[in-house]
């Protein structure tokens, strides 16, 4: 007889022993630790205990879901922000080929949702659309369609229960040495922006969420007109032993857009990136995003890796009986 209820500090150990033998050999598989979970989710201040449900057998731990409203989660700030009327179900772990589970799983957090009153779930199988603050950096084959047989289940159960997809988004990547094809650009774009006054500087970002990641950016006196940051994926390092660097946040301000400023601030982040060791980078966009897709592909030369998409279900219908929580 499976068994579920909320969350307890003691769970934490087979929370970590779920999610490893979930997604154990999918080529983009990322071992957890506690200190993984612990850090970016149990740690956080607005982690809610009641919105981790667990199933259990006997003395084994399962799976688990973890749901909660649009947030911006800072909980500890006073500005904090929360949309009531967008849920997230932020992760579903379950064995594989328990389908029934993960069914179970969903509903739990549907009903939850619902009674928060929510009109709409996004289910995260993609951090950037705003539903994977918790898990971004250490989902690993959950998130990419086809690596994971566990995966392919939850999107089954979840297109069953009415949840459909409403955005796509793209894993490129770019080796380390293939910033050398990128240097006379980068030449020729580092002596205009010297010509328009601009300047580089870097700066420590510290997160509530992620390892301290680097800042670049360009700047006009005292206005950044262009940044992006990096930082090492740790957990993938430490996994397969290979310093892959995320890049984050590429932007460039409305007036000097169409400058070449955007392919230089990424050209930076990476050199300086590889001066600390980075043997790869990638970064996440999203398909609509025709600007980012062709600066990405075309002008730097990323590689496309895997497709990453975001699920939706509107609430329209009474909250489902299927389970509580």
């Amino acid at each position: 007889m499976v068994e579920f209820r909320c969350y307890q500090p003691a769970d934490l150990p087979g929370l970590v022993e779920a999610w490893n033998d979930c997604f154990a050999g999918g080529p983009n598989f990322t071992r957890v630790t506690e200190s993984d979970l612990q850090r970016r989710v149990m740690g956080q201040p607005s982690f809610d205990p009641a919105a981790m449900l667990v199933a259990c057998k006997g003395a084994r731990l399962l799976g688990f879901v973890h749901w909660g409203p649009r947030s911006n989660l800072r909980s500890h700030l006073p500005e904090r922000r929360v949309n009531r009327a967008e849920g997230h179900t932020y992760v579903v772990v379950a064995p594989k080929g328990d389908r029934g589970l993960i069914a179970d799983l969903l509903a739990a957090a549907e009903s939850h949702l619902r009674s928060d009153r929510a009109r709409r779930i996004l289910l995260g199988l993609s951090w950037v659309y705003g539903g994977q603050p918790y898990y971004n950096g250490i989902a690993g084959a959950y998130e990419i369609p086809g690596l994971s047989p566990a995966r392919d289940d939850l999107i089954a159960v979840a297109s069953e229960s009415g949840f459909a997809p409403i955005a796509e988004y793209g894993t490129p990547e770019l080796a380390a040495e293939r910033l050398a094809d990128l240097r006379e650009l980068a030449a020729g774009l580092r002596l205009r922006a010297r010509e328009w006054g601009l300047r580089k500087e870097t700066r420590l970002v510290e997160s509530a969420f992620f390892p301290p990641r680097v800042s670049v950016e360009l700047l006009s006196g005292r206005e950044v007109v262009a940044m992006t940051a990096f930082g090492l994926w740790e957990e993938y390092a430490r996994e397969y032993g290979r310093r892959l660097y995320g890049l984050t946040s590429v932007q460039v301000a409305v007036q000097w857009r169409g400058l070449g400023l955007g392919k230089l601030v990424v050209i930076e982040a990476m050199e300086t990136a590889r001066e600390q060791g980075a043997e790869a980078f990638h970064l996440h966009v999203w398909r609509a995003n025709a600007p980012a897709w062709n600066l990405y592909y075309q002008a730097l030369g990323f590689q496309p890796t895997h497709r990453w998409i975001t699920l939706e279900k509107v609430l329209t219908s009474p909250p489902s009986n299927r389970l509580s929580g």
